[in-house]
Protein backbone atom coordinates (compact mmCIF):
# COMPACT_ATOMS: atom_id res chain seq x y z
CA UNK A 1 0.00 0.00 0.00
CA UNK A 2 2.87 2.39 0.83
CA UNK A 3 4.21 1.88 -1.98
CA UNK A 4 1.19 2.43 -4.39
CA UNK A 5 0.91 5.61 -2.73
CA UNK A 6 4.28 6.61 -3.10
CA UNK A 7 3.97 5.72 -6.90
CA UNK A 8 0.79 8.15 -7.13
CA UNK A 9 2.38 10.81 -5.64
CA UNK A 10 5.53 10.62 -7.68
CA UNK A 11 2.91 10.34 -10.58
CA UNK A 12 1.42 13.76 -9.71
CA UNK A 13 4.79 15.42 -9.16
CA UNK A 14 5.83 14.62 -12.65
CA UNK A 15 2.51 15.61 -14.09
CA UNK A 16 2.22 18.93 -12.27
CA UNK A 17 6.13 19.85 -13.32
CA UNK A 18 5.46 18.66 -17.20
CA UNK A 19 2.07 20.78 -17.86
CA UNK A 20 2.36 24.18 -19.92
CA UNK A 21 1.36 27.63 -17.80
CA UNK A 22 -1.52 29.50 -18.59
CA UNK A 23 -1.20 32.20 -21.24
CA UNK A 24 -0.42 35.68 -19.52
CA UNK A 25 -3.69 37.47 -19.57
CA UNK A 26 -4.07 40.29 -22.58
CA UNK A 27 -6.04 43.82 -22.44
CA UNK A 28 -7.82 44.43 -25.59
CA UNK A 29 -9.46 47.71 -24.73
CA UNK A 30 -6.85 49.56 -26.87
CA UNK A 31 -8.12 47.19 -29.70
CA UNK A 32 -11.29 47.47 -29.14
CA UNK A 33 -11.72 51.21 -28.90
CA UNK A 34 -9.42 51.14 -32.17
CA UNK A 35 -12.05 48.78 -33.94
CA UNK A 36 -15.00 50.96 -32.60
CA UNK A 37 -13.65 54.11 -34.16
CA UNK A 38 -12.64 53.03 -37.83
CA UNK A 39 -16.07 51.14 -38.00
CA UNK A 40 -17.91 53.97 -36.98
CA UNK A 41 -16.08 56.30 -40.22
CA UNK A 42 -16.67 53.33 -42.81
CA UNK A 43 -19.93 52.81 -42.02
CA UNK A 44 -21.75 56.21 -41.26
CA UNK A 45 -19.71 58.19 -44.16
CA UNK A 46 -19.50 58.25 -47.91
CA UNK A 47 -17.04 58.53 -50.84
CA UNK A 48 -17.85 60.94 -53.36
CA UNK A 49 -16.58 64.17 -54.51
CA UNK A 50 -18.46 66.75 -53.37
CA UNK A 51 -17.74 68.33 -49.68
CA UNK A 52 -18.48 66.27 -46.59
CA UNK A 53 -17.40 63.14 -48.79
CA UNK A 54 -14.21 61.26 -48.85
CA UNK A 55 -12.30 60.40 -51.92
CA UNK A 56 -13.56 57.78 -53.95
CA UNK A 57 -11.26 54.76 -53.27
CA UNK A 58 -10.36 55.74 -49.89
CA UNK A 59 -12.61 53.45 -48.08
CA UNK A 60 -10.97 49.94 -48.95
CA UNK A 61 -7.92 50.58 -47.24
CA UNK A 62 -9.66 51.16 -44.34
CA UNK A 63 -11.56 47.99 -44.70
CA UNK A 64 -8.45 46.29 -44.76
CA UNK A 65 -7.07 46.94 -41.90
CA UNK A 66 -10.62 47.01 -40.12
CA UNK A 67 -10.75 43.29 -41.19
CA UNK A 68 -7.01 41.87 -39.59
CA UNK A 69 -8.16 43.81 -36.53
CA UNK A 70 -11.47 42.31 -35.83
CA UNK A 71 -9.53 38.52 -36.72
CA UNK A 72 -6.74 39.37 -34.28
CA UNK A 73 -9.13 40.95 -31.47
CA UNK A 74 -11.65 37.70 -32.07
CA UNK A 75 -8.47 35.07 -31.21
CA UNK A 76 -8.31 34.41 -28.14
CA UNK A 77 -4.86 33.38 -28.54
CA UNK A 78 -3.43 36.72 -29.74
CA UNK A 79 -0.36 38.32 -27.79
CA UNK A 80 -0.67 41.38 -26.00
CA UNK A 81 2.03 42.44 -28.53
CA UNK A 82 -0.34 41.45 -31.79
CA UNK A 83 -2.88 43.56 -29.81
CA UNK A 84 -0.50 46.48 -29.52
CA UNK A 85 0.48 46.01 -33.12
CA UNK A 86 -2.75 45.92 -34.40
CA UNK A 87 -4.23 48.74 -32.47
CA UNK A 88 -1.84 51.11 -33.86
CA UNK A 89 -2.13 49.65 -37.75
CA UNK A 90 -5.37 50.59 -37.48
CA UNK A 91 -5.32 53.97 -36.05
CA UNK A 92 -2.90 54.66 -38.72
CA UNK A 93 -5.59 53.50 -41.75
CA UNK A 94 -8.41 55.49 -39.58
CA UNK A 95 -6.20 58.29 -40.00
CA UNK A 96 -5.22 57.82 -43.33
CA UNK A 97 -9.12 57.53 -44.23
CA UNK A 98 -9.42 60.66 -42.30
CA UNK A 99 -6.84 62.78 -44.51
CA UNK A 100 -9.40 61.95 -47.25
CA UNK A 101 -11.95 64.31 -46.36
CA UNK A 102 -13.04 66.72 -48.76
CA UNK A 103 -13.43 70.24 -46.34
CA UNK A 104 -15.87 72.93 -47.75
CA UNK A 105 -14.23 75.48 -49.26
CA UNK A 106 -15.64 78.67 -47.64
CA UNK A 107 -16.58 81.29 -50.17
CA UNK A 108 -14.33 84.14 -48.72
CA UNK A 109 -11.57 82.24 -49.74
CA UNK A 110 -12.02 82.11 -53.49
CA UNK A 111 -10.13 85.58 -54.34
CA UNK A 112 -11.26 85.27 -58.26
CA UNK A 113 -13.18 82.66 -60.39
CA UNK A 114 -12.68 83.30 -63.99
CA UNK A 115 -14.76 81.48 -66.12
CA UNK A 116 -13.58 82.69 -69.78
CA UNK A 117 -17.52 81.80 -70.51
CA UNK A 118 -17.26 84.46 -73.86
CA UNK A 119 -15.74 87.21 -71.40
CA UNK A 120 -12.79 88.21 -68.91
CA UNK A 121 -14.92 88.21 -65.94
CA UNK A 122 -14.76 86.99 -62.10
CA UNK A 123 -17.52 85.14 -61.15
CA UNK A 124 -16.27 84.50 -57.58
CA UNK A 125 -18.42 87.70 -57.12
CA UNK A 126 -15.33 89.96 -55.30
CA UNK A 127 -15.35 92.10 -58.68
CA UNK A 128 -12.23 91.15 -60.07
CA UNK A 129 -13.06 91.49 -63.45
CA UNK A 130 -10.31 91.12 -66.14
CA UNK A 131 -9.32 93.05 -68.93
CA UNK A 132 -8.76 91.61 -72.28
CA UNK A 133 -5.26 93.26 -73.61
CA UNK A 134 -3.01 93.05 -76.73
CA UNK A 135 0.69 91.76 -76.07
CA UNK A 136 3.76 94.06 -75.88
CA UNK A 137 5.30 94.39 -79.51
CA UNK A 138 8.62 91.95 -78.72
CA UNK A 139 6.05 89.34 -78.37
CA UNK A 140 4.48 90.31 -81.57
CA UNK A 141 1.13 92.15 -80.27
CA UNK A 142 -0.96 89.43 -79.76
CA UNK A 143 -4.35 89.51 -78.00
CA UNK A 144 -6.51 86.26 -76.57
CA UNK A 145 -9.27 85.39 -78.55
CA UNK A 146 -11.90 83.26 -77.80
CA UNK A 147 -11.60 79.14 -78.40
CA UNK A 148 -13.49 75.80 -77.89
CA UNK A 149 -13.18 75.01 -74.27
CA UNK A 150 -11.60 71.09 -73.38
CA UNK A 151 -15.46 70.15 -73.80
CA UNK A 152 -16.12 71.53 -77.39
CA UNK A 153 -17.94 74.31 -76.86
CA UNK A 154 -17.08 77.20 -79.16
CA UNK A 155 -16.10 80.66 -77.29
CA UNK A 156 -16.13 79.17 -74.36
CA UNK A 157 -12.25 79.70 -73.30
CA UNK A 158 -9.26 81.88 -74.19
CA UNK A 159 -6.39 81.28 -76.69
CA UNK A 160 -3.15 82.70 -75.58
CA UNK A 161 -0.21 83.77 -77.99
CA UNK A 162 2.67 86.13 -78.47
CA UNK A 163 1.67 88.17 -75.16
CA UNK A 164 -1.85 88.39 -75.15
CA UNK A 165 -2.95 88.89 -71.74
CA UNK A 166 -5.85 89.26 -69.19
CA UNK A 167 -5.12 92.09 -67.06
CA UNK A 168 -7.17 92.50 -63.08
CA UNK A 169 -6.50 95.49 -61.52
CA UNK A 170 -4.79 95.19 -58.26
CA UNK A 171 -6.60 95.28 -54.82
CA UNK A 172 -4.78 93.72 -51.68
CA UNK A 173 -6.95 90.72 -51.99
CA UNK A 174 -4.68 89.43 -54.83
CA UNK A 175 -1.65 89.62 -52.92
CA UNK A 176 -2.46 86.82 -49.81
CA UNK A 177 -0.39 85.11 -47.45
CA UNK A 178 -1.07 81.94 -48.85
CA UNK A 179 -2.72 80.96 -52.17
CA UNK A 180 -3.49 78.06 -54.60
CA UNK A 181 -4.00 78.49 -58.43
CA UNK A 182 -5.85 76.19 -59.98
CA UNK A 183 -6.60 76.40 -63.87
CA UNK A 184 -7.32 74.01 -67.27
CA UNK A 185 -5.07 74.68 -69.82
CA UNK A 186 -3.61 73.20 -73.18
CA UNK A 187 -0.16 74.24 -74.26
CA UNK A 188 0.62 74.46 -77.45
CA UNK A 189 4.12 76.26 -78.36
CA UNK A 190 5.16 74.77 -81.76
CA UNK A 191 6.78 77.09 -83.56
CA UNK A 192 7.41 80.14 -80.93
CA UNK A 193 10.62 81.57 -81.12
CA UNK A 194 10.31 84.33 -78.36
CA UNK A 195 11.72 82.79 -74.79
CA UNK A 196 10.05 79.27 -75.41
CA UNK A 197 10.73 78.19 -71.95
CA UNK A 198 8.83 81.07 -70.23
CA UNK A 199 5.10 80.15 -70.61
CA UNK A 200 3.59 82.01 -67.76
CA UNK A 201 0.14 81.34 -67.16
CA UNK A 202 -0.63 83.20 -63.83
CA UNK A 203 1.63 85.73 -62.27
CA UNK A 204 1.80 89.55 -60.47
CA UNK A 205 5.35 90.91 -60.47
CA UNK A 206 7.15 87.61 -62.14
CA UNK A 207 9.81 87.08 -59.48
CA UNK A 208 8.97 89.95 -57.44
CA UNK A 209 5.45 88.77 -56.02
CA UNK A 210 4.50 85.29 -57.75
CA UNK A 211 3.82 83.42 -60.72
CA UNK A 212 2.87 80.23 -62.26
CA UNK A 213 4.35 79.01 -65.63
CA UNK A 214 5.49 75.72 -67.40
CA UNK A 215 8.97 75.84 -68.10
CA UNK A 216 9.04 74.75 -70.57
CA UNK A 217 6.74 71.96 -70.00
CA UNK A 218 7.24 71.58 -66.12
CA UNK A 219 4.63 73.20 -63.85
CA UNK A 220 6.57 75.66 -62.26
CA UNK A 221 5.80 78.15 -59.48
CA UNK A 222 7.79 81.16 -57.97
CA UNK A 223 7.14 83.38 -54.87
CA UNK A 224 9.01 86.11 -52.77
CA UNK A 225 8.66 85.92 -49.52
CA UNK A 226 9.80 87.77 -46.18
CA UNK A 227 11.88 85.77 -44.07
CA UNK A 228 11.55 84.91 -40.41
CA UNK A 229 15.29 84.20 -39.68
CA UNK A 230 17.97 84.92 -40.38
CA UNK A 231 16.51 88.10 -39.68
CA UNK A 232 13.04 89.99 -40.02
CA UNK A 233 12.16 91.74 -42.97
CA UNK A 234 15.07 89.74 -45.36
CA UNK A 235 13.16 88.45 -48.30
CA UNK A 236 13.92 85.19 -50.01
CA UNK A 237 12.64 83.95 -53.99
CA UNK A 238 11.31 80.21 -53.95
CA UNK A 239 11.40 78.35 -57.67
CA UNK A 240 10.45 75.05 -57.48
CA UNK A 241 9.20 73.04 -60.19
CA UNK A 242 7.11 69.33 -59.82
CA UNK A 243 10.59 67.23 -59.77
CA UNK A 244 9.64 66.13 -63.26
CA UNK A 245 6.20 65.70 -64.01
CA UNK A 246 5.66 67.20 -67.41
CA UNK A 247 2.57 68.26 -69.39
CA UNK A 248 2.19 67.27 -73.01
CA UNK A 249 1.90 70.32 -75.69
CA UNK A 250 -0.66 69.46 -78.04
CA UNK A 251 -4.10 68.41 -78.09
CA UNK A 252 -4.91 67.28 -74.47
CA UNK A 253 -6.04 69.61 -71.73
CA UNK A 254 -4.36 69.63 -67.79
CA UNK A 255 -6.09 70.88 -64.92
CA UNK A 256 -2.82 72.17 -62.73
CA UNK A 257 -2.62 73.06 -59.31
CA UNK A 258 -0.01 74.72 -57.50
CA UNK A 259 -0.23 76.17 -53.78
CA UNK A 260 1.60 77.62 -50.81
CA UNK A 261 1.46 78.66 -47.22
CA UNK A 262 4.80 78.81 -45.37
CA UNK A 263 6.58 75.99 -45.74
CA UNK A 264 4.82 73.99 -47.98
CA UNK A 265 4.34 74.06 -51.59
CA UNK A 266 2.36 71.47 -53.48
CA UNK A 267 2.29 70.81 -57.34
CA UNK A 268 -0.95 68.84 -58.86
CA UNK A 269 -1.66 67.39 -62.20
CA UNK A 270 -5.38 66.33 -63.43
CA UNK A 271 -6.40 66.26 -59.48
CA UNK A 272 -3.00 63.77 -58.33
CA UNK A 273 -0.47 65.67 -56.19
CA UNK A 274 3.06 65.00 -58.33
CA UNK A 275 5.34 66.66 -55.79
CA UNK A 276 5.25 68.46 -52.06
CA UNK A 277 8.35 70.37 -51.47
CA UNK A 278 8.94 71.28 -47.47
CA UNK A 279 12.55 72.12 -47.83
CA UNK A 280 13.80 75.39 -46.90
CA UNK A 281 10.29 76.98 -47.60
CA UNK A 282 9.46 79.34 -44.87
CA UNK A 283 7.94 83.30 -44.68
CA UNK A 284 5.05 84.52 -46.20
CA UNK A 285 4.87 85.85 -49.60
CA UNK A 286 5.87 89.74 -49.68
CA UNK A 287 3.33 92.15 -49.65
CA UNK A 288 3.96 94.76 -52.99
CA UNK A 289 5.09 98.32 -52.25
CA UNK A 290 4.27 99.83 -55.63
CA UNK A 291 1.36 97.06 -56.44
CA UNK A 292 1.19 95.77 -60.11
CA UNK A 293 -1.79 94.37 -61.53
CA UNK A 294 -2.41 90.08 -61.73
CA UNK A 295 -2.14 89.04 -65.56
CA UNK A 296 -3.17 85.71 -66.79
CA UNK A 297 -1.26 84.59 -69.80
CA UNK A 298 1.98 87.01 -69.21
CA UNK A 299 4.09 87.46 -66.73
CA UNK A 300 3.55 91.63 -66.38
CA UNK A 301 1.05 93.84 -67.28
CA UNK A 302 1.62 95.11 -70.82
CA UNK A 303 2.33 98.41 -70.06
CA UNK A 304 5.28 97.14 -67.39
CA UNK A 305 7.41 96.11 -70.18
CA UNK A 306 10.79 98.52 -70.51
CA UNK A 307 13.11 97.68 -73.42
CA UNK A 308 15.75 99.04 -71.05
CA UNK A 309 16.26 98.42 -67.87
CA UNK A 310 19.07 97.52 -66.15
CA UNK A 311 17.71 96.03 -62.42
CA UNK A 312 16.21 93.64 -65.51
CA UNK A 313 12.29 93.48 -63.17
CA UNK A 314 10.98 94.90 -66.38
CA UNK A 315 12.89 94.07 -68.90
CA UNK A 316 10.51 92.39 -71.93
CA UNK A 317 13.31 90.35 -73.22
CA UNK A 318 12.95 88.01 -69.84
CA UNK A 319 9.57 88.12 -69.98
CA UNK A 320 7.27 85.17 -71.07
CA UNK A 321 3.53 84.37 -72.50
CA UNK A 322 1.65 81.55 -72.50
CA UNK A 323 1.20 79.74 -75.81
CA UNK A 324 -1.97 77.57 -76.09
CA UNK A 325 -5.26 77.91 -74.44
CA UNK A 326 -6.96 78.67 -70.34
CA UNK A 327 -9.86 78.25 -69.17
CA UNK A 328 -11.57 77.82 -65.66
CA UNK A 329 -8.41 79.84 -63.79
CA UNK A 330 -9.65 79.73 -59.49
CA UNK A 331 -7.29 81.59 -57.20
CA UNK A 332 -8.09 80.72 -53.40
CA UNK A 333 -6.71 82.81 -50.24
CA UNK A 334 -5.66 78.99 -48.38
CA UNK A 335 -3.53 75.99 -49.66
CA UNK A 336 -5.90 73.63 -50.60
CA UNK A 337 -6.08 70.07 -49.34
CA UNK A 338 -5.16 66.79 -52.18
CA UNK A 339 -9.39 65.62 -51.48
CA UNK A 340 -10.26 69.77 -52.62
CA UNK A 341 -8.04 69.94 -55.37
CA UNK A 342 -9.25 66.38 -56.30
CA UNK A 343 -12.89 67.32 -56.29
CA UNK A 344 -12.52 70.24 -57.94
CA UNK A 345 -10.77 68.20 -60.65
CA UNK A 346 -13.40 65.71 -60.96
CA UNK A 347 -16.49 68.10 -60.44
CA UNK A 348 -14.83 70.10 -63.22
CA UNK A 349 -14.21 66.98 -65.95
CA UNK A 350 -17.64 66.70 -66.54
CA UNK A 351 -20.65 68.80 -67.78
Amino acid sequence: MLLSLSFGLFYISCSKSSSTPPPPPTDKTALQKAVDSAQFYYSQTLEGTKPGDYTVGSKAPLKTALDAANAILNDPTSSQATLTNAAANLTGATTTYKGAFIGQIAAVNLIGYWKMNGNANDSSGNGHNGVVTQGHAYFGAGTPVFTPDRFGRAGMAYHFDHGGNIEIPYAPALNPVQMSISLWVRQDTAGRKINPANCYMFAMNRWNGYKFQTQPFLPFYTVKVFESTPAPGDTTIYDRDDAGTAIVPGPTWYHLVATFKAGVEDFYINGTQVKEWTNNIGGTPISLVNPINLVIGADLPTSKYLTVDASGNFLVDYGGFWTGDMDDVMFYNIALTGPQVQSIYTNQSTL
